[in-house]
This record gives structure tokens, C-alpha cells and sequence, in this order.
């Protein structure tokens, strides 16, 4: 089984890894400490029968490698282990299309339970997202009800908002979604003529009170 693993730290890595092959001796796993670098491997056309990632992360954060992988149009199934399992951030991994989220407050068996269940192919989730089979995924609860007839962002000006909205510099925009640089100018300019705004906080603002794109305030 070929695994790739993007952790930061590095001596997390490591213990990471000793986990991962104490449940599968024959498992082969690939260490980024960079959602840069796992990308870049990506890029080159490795594939991986899984991929886990840190969430919080310099530069590219894991919802950033989710991005990029949709992007890719990857089938690579990807989960998430975080010491965060806030609800907004288990939410917009789902959204991502993860297949799992393992918060690192669990205790050892249940990380360990979760990470079989994954590896065997199954899907992990906090108990509260998955006990009804159903997760529900929502936008900013305080944004106002959408305008029908207001102009809308494009589906790929959409995801550039978001990644705008998320932190990312246009060169992190460019790696992620697999376009130029001068093409992110390109539509953080026409998000910004659409918006009648002149700046990225007043255009994420702005798509956040028209509800477009989550937010990760705390309220």
C-alpha cells in the first residue's frame, strides 16, 4: 500500500509512521513536511492508495492539498489528522471531498481504530458526523440570504475566492488550482469588478456576507 504523508512536523512524522506500520507491515509510505512538495510529487504522476495530511500547516494547509487534488481530478482517497476538530474545520474537509478526519485529541486506540477502518478503505469521522449516516455541511450561518438575481462568481472564481478567503497568496492559488499566476490576477480582478470592491479583504468580505463562500471567524 503506498501512502503518502504531509506533516509538518516532523517528529510527528516519524511517530506517524511507526503507527501506520505497526497496522500494516508492508505499507510504504512517502513523508512531505510541506503541502508544496506533496503536490509536486503528485505533479510527477505518483500515485498513492492513500494520502493523510495535517491541516495547519505554513504556507499550503491541508484544505489547500484537498483543493489541489480536486483540481487534479485525483480519485486518491485523503483524510485529515488535526489537533483542531472544530466542527467548521471537520465541515470544509468534508466539503474538500475527504474521506476521512481523525482529530489528534482522541485517544491512541480510537486514532488507531480509525486509521485501520481507513486504510482497509472505509471512511472515518467524529461520532457526532457520522452516527446518523449523514453529514450536513453549511456556509456562513450569519450570511444573508442569497440574491437570485445578483451576478454570480464563476465556478473557478469561486474556489479562487475561497482560497483568497483562506489565506493563500496568488502564487499558493496557482500551485493549488493548476493555473498561472497571471490567470489568478486575472479573476481576483474580475471578482474584484464584480464586488465593486478595490481590495481582497473587501472582496472576501463581501462574498462572505452573500453567504458564496464559508468562513472560519469564530462567532
Amino acid at each position: 500500500m503506498q501512502v503518502l504523508l504531509v506533516e509538518d512536523h516532523r517528529l510527528l512524522a516519524d511517530a506517524m509512521q511507526l503507527m501506520l506500520r505497526d497496522i500494516e507491515p508492508d505499507i510504504d509510505i512517502t513523508a512531505c513536511y510541506s503541502t508544496q512538495h506533496a503536490l509536486s510529487i503528485i505533479d510527477t504522476g505518483k500515485n498513492f492508495d492513500l494520502v493523510l495530511t495535517d491541516l495547519f500547516m505554513p504556507g499550503i494547509d491541508g484544505l489547500g492539498l484537498l483543493a489541489g487534488l480536486q483540481n487534479r481530478h485525483s480519485r486518491m482517497p485523503i483524510v485529515v489528522i488535526s489537533g483542531r476538530d472544530d466542527d467548521r474545520f471537520i465541515r470544509a474537509a468534508i466539503e474538500q471531498g475527504a474521506a476521512g478526519f481523525i482529530p489528534k485529541t482522541l485517544p491512541g486506540a480510537e486514532v488507531i481504530s480509525g486509521l485501520r477502518k481507513i486504510i482497509a478503505g472505509g471512511q472515518f469521522f467524529p461520532q457526532r458526523f457520522s452516527a446518523d449516516g449523514n453529514i450536513t455541511l453549511r456556509l456562513d450561518d450569519n450570511a444573508a440570504p442569497l440574491d437570485e438575481n445578483a451576478p454570480r462568481p464563476g465556478k473557478k472564481q469561486l474556489q479562487v475566492l475561497q482560497l483568497m478567503a483562506d489565506g493563500n497568496s496568488n502564487k499558493q492559488i496557482s500551485q493549488i488550482v493548476g493555473i498561472t499566476e497571471a490567470t489568478v490576477k486575472y479573476h481576483t480582478s474580475q471578482l474584484f469588478r464584480l464586488f465593486g470592491v478595490r481590495n481582497r479583504t473587501s472582496c472576501v468580505r463581501e462574498a462572505q456576507q452573500r453567504g458564496l463562500i464559508r468562513s472560519f471567524e469564530e462567532q
